[in-house]
């Protein structure tokens, strides 16, 4: 994303310093959690929240996905076991940091349709890993924490996320 985005480094920086100081502050709905996201970027800094808005909407979200069908691949330890939990008829769903899941799924060549749910952290008002968050992502599948597994690349937010609600936690590194 740097080399890309060059350009807009202090834009990049802003965006970073923005999910590091909103861990663990819960918002109502992903309309508050935006304008806070949006405020925190713009704090100090000669963009408004309307352009950082639209930076991120129509720079910065579009580069990733664009970067993710070029540079990445689907983990096949991964595919294993989503083709494994489909064929035994588990509930399956994505719950990301980042809007655009549908979007980065196909950049990755994986059929969205593999999933019950697909939820981008923000869509419920918190970055991971907001115990709400996780919650809110249980019930809408309606599974319980005994028989939940969280798979994630980052303990500090998939694996915390699993602690916060009592489900268990594979790390995919």
């Amino acid at each position: 994303m740097v080399r890309r985005l060059w350009w807009c480094l202090p834009l990049l920086a802003a965006e970073r310093l923005a999910r590091k100081n909103m861990h663990y502050v819960q918002y109502a709905s992903q309309e508050e959690f935006f304008a806070a996201f949006f405020r925190h970027m713009s704090r100090g800094h000669w963009w408004t929240r309307s352009m950082a808005a639209t930076w991120y909407h129509t720079v910065y979200m579009p580069t990733m996905i664009r970067l993710i069908r070029r540079y990445h691949t689907p983990r096949p330890e991964v595919m294993a076991l989503v083709e494994e939990a489909k064929a035994q008829g588990l509930q399956l769903a994505i719950y990301s940091d980042y809007g655009c899941v549908i979007e980065k799924l196909e950049a990755l060549g994986i059929d969205p349709s593999l999933f019950d749910l697909m939820v981008a952290a923000p869509e419920l008002g918190a970055l991971k890993p907001s115990e709400p968050c996780a919650r809110r992502v249980m019930e809408l599948l309606g599974a319980k924490p005994a028989t939940t597994l969280f798979v994630g690349d980052r303990n500090d937010k998939d694996g915390e996320s699993a602690r916060a609600v009592g489900a268990r936690f594979m790390i995919v590194d």
